[in-house]
This record gives C-alpha cells, structure tokens and sequence, in this order.
C-alpha cells in the first residue's frame, strides 16, 4: 500500500523516521529501514540531506543549507531537494510533522 502524497513546502518540517538507520561509507550513506528491511543507498549529496535531517528541519532551511553548501543556484537546487525529499517521504525513510 502506497502512502498518500503529501504536499512538502517551505514550512514543512522534515524528520528521519524512527527505525531507519544509516551508515557511513566513503561519501555515500547506506539507510537501513528496521520495519521493512529494505536498504537504501544515498549519494554524497543525499548523505549530506540525511545527516542534515538528524535534527527535525523545515524543507526551506534544509535547502539554504543545500544551495549554500554546493553554491548551485536556490531555485535549482530548491525543485531538485524537494523532489529527494518527497520520494524519500514515500519510501518511508522521511516523515513530515
């Protein structure tokens, strides 16, 4: 069963769900979803989303923090970051409060 969409906006705020945890391997990240067992692995970039999201974080300050960090243009990196946000929310790795 698929999770409804849900819509992600500036003000959302991004939380890693509980029983998904994550490692370390060179500059990616591997994900490991308790409940379902499934593996995810993440790139550099995505590892950097995923370490940014350790605290609960609004979609909007995860992609200041994105644009600032590989000086790529904000609206750009804005659709790009919502976009891994919303598969990763409906993956399961991510919620929303």
């Amino acid at each position: 069963m698929m999770a409804q969409a849900v819509t992600i906006g500036e003000t959302t705020v991004l939380r890693r769900k509980a029983a998904v945890v994550g490692a370390d391997v060179a500059d990616d990240a591997i994900l490991l979803d308790i409940d379902s067992g499934y593996f995810f692995q993440l790139n550099r970039t995505g590892a950097k989303i995923w370490t940014f999201v350790e605290q609960p974080q609004t979609l909007g300050a995860l992609c200041d923090h994105m644009a600032a960090s590989f000086k790529v243009d904000v609206a750009e990196c804005r659709r790009d970051v919502s976009e891994f946000v919303a598969d990763l929310v409906e993956r399961g790795v991510l919620e929303v409060e």
